[in-house]
């Protein structure tokens, strides 16, 4: 696969980054997962919208491990919810803490501020937050600070790169904080969101972008990557993921590029969910050792 988007037209690039073009059916199967995620809420309760920070979004939930199996205390996915930095909330994706919380890892679901309201900076900045939060108060919500593990779905997975290429020592962090990461159908290079309608709303500058640009640097980990894309996404998307896969290996980085047959941008959350999936056994398997 070699998609170049700058060598492409505004019109490709547009349906190339923009999933809802791809997805016709994207706001009902949205409102059957923030219906589903209610309902699990429900199921597994949690920590909920614990402030990490002063701006209004700055929140996160924490939903335990129900039960020991992986030891206690847990290991803990830190899960940062997608929506092109612009849409979204924790709330709308806790479907995917049932499978893990019943498999003994506590999932730590994280809510930032919206653009236009902010800019991608400051999202970056409260993302460092609210990792800094959890790991200082691990302790006191059961959560083993040596095995934290972060994902995040498509501007979640961009966020999750950003994460991952952090010099966390600077924060009074371990430098290898993470032991493992896994973006879903990320977006690492935002300048891209620049040929699109989607910087109407974002609001990126060049340098803005550049500096977030999460293909600048490999990342600053020796945990195990694994970069996942849904067969069904536009080429130009999927090669976000191979092209993070080929520079964390290249930098001899531990690194797989997974792609979920039948799966598009949104339904590659439904996989993460469903324990039966390659992929959730393969998460399961970074998580669990």
């Amino acid at each position: 696969m070699s998609f170049n988007w700058r060598e492409q037209d505004d019109e490709t690039v547009e349906y190339h980054f923009n999933p809802r073009l791809s997805v016709p059916d994207i706001l009902e199967l949205l409102q059957v997962h923030s219906d589903r995620s209610a309902s699990v809420i429900e199921l597994i309760g949690g920590n909920l919208d614990l402030r990490y920070g002063n701006r209004p979004k700055q929140t996160l939930d924490i939903h335990s491990a129900r039960n020991e199996s992986l030891g206690s205390p847990a290991p803990c996915l830190i899960f940062i919810h997608g929506g092109y930095w612009r849409m979204s909330d924790k709330k709308d994706v806790a479907f995917i803490a049932e499978p893990l919380t019943e498999d003994g890892v506590t999932v730590a679901s994280i809510n930032y501020d919206l653009c236009p309201d902010v800019n991608l900076d400051i999202i970056v900045e409260e993302i460092r937050e609210a990792v800094v939060f959890l790991f200082k108060n691990a302790e006191k919500f059961s959560i083993d600070a040596n095995r934290l593990f972060i994902s995040g779905h498509s501007a979640g997975g961009h966020l999750t790169g950003m994460m991952l290429k952090q010099n966390w020592e600077s924060y009074g962090l371990p430098s290898e904080l993470f032991k493992g990461g896994i973006p879903l159908s990320p977006i690492f290079e935002p300048e891209v969101v620049m040929r699109t309608s989607i910087n109407e709303d974002v609001r990126l500058t060049l340098d803005m972008a550049r500096r977030n640009d999460v293909l600048s640097a490999p990342p600053l980990t020796s945990g195990q990557i694994l970069s996942v894309a849904g067969a069904l996404e536009p080429e130009g998307w999927r090669q976000q993921s191979l092209l993070y896969t080929d520079l964390c290996t290249k930098s001899g980085i531990k690194a797989n590029y997974l792609e979920i047959p039948d799966c598009h941008h949104f339904s590659v959350l439904d996989a993460f969910a469903n324990k039966s999936s390659t992929l959730y056994q393969e998460v399961f398997s970074i998580i669990s050792g």
